[in-house]
This record gives C-alpha cells, structure tokens and sequence, in this order.
C-alpha cells in the first residue's frame, strides 16, 4: 500500500499555509487515515516527506506506521 501527504490549511487557506499535515492511501486521496475530508485542491507532496519535519497530524502518523512495512536491516537491534 503506498501513501501521501495531503495539506491541511487554516481559516485563510493556502494564503495562510499548512496548517497540518496528513496522510492518505493512494487509493483515497480524499480521506485521511485519521478520517478528516481532504479537499481535491490540497497540496500533495510524497509520503517520503512524513518525518522529515513537516507538522503532521498525530493519529495519521501513528496509523500510517501500523500500514508501513518494518525494514528489518534499516535498525540496528532487530
């Protein structure tokens, strides 16, 4: 299963900046892991920006662990 980032903007919009963000299955990108409706307009980045910084809603990013394959060789005490 493969994801996305989507933006999620404040009372100004995209003028205001992101204000979370969230992620969804490539499969629905209108639906967050964590239920919250994404507008078809929100900014989309790959999932490979989830932990670099970004402000990232907590109950996506907890679930989106659970969906994400653990890579044995990428932890030194597996």
């Amino acid at each position: 299963m493969t994801h996305k980032l989507r933006a999620e903007y404040g009372p100004q919009g995209p003028a205001g900046g992101v204000r979370s963000w969230h992620v969804v299955r490539d499969e629905d990108p209108s639906t967050a892991l964590c239920g919250r409706t994404m507008p078809d307009d929100a900014e989309t980045r790959p999932e490979q920006e989830w932990g670099t910084g970004l402000r990232c809603c907590q109950q996506c990013g907890s679930l989106y662990m659970h969906e994400t394959p653990h890579l044995q060789g990428s932890h030194p005490y597996s």
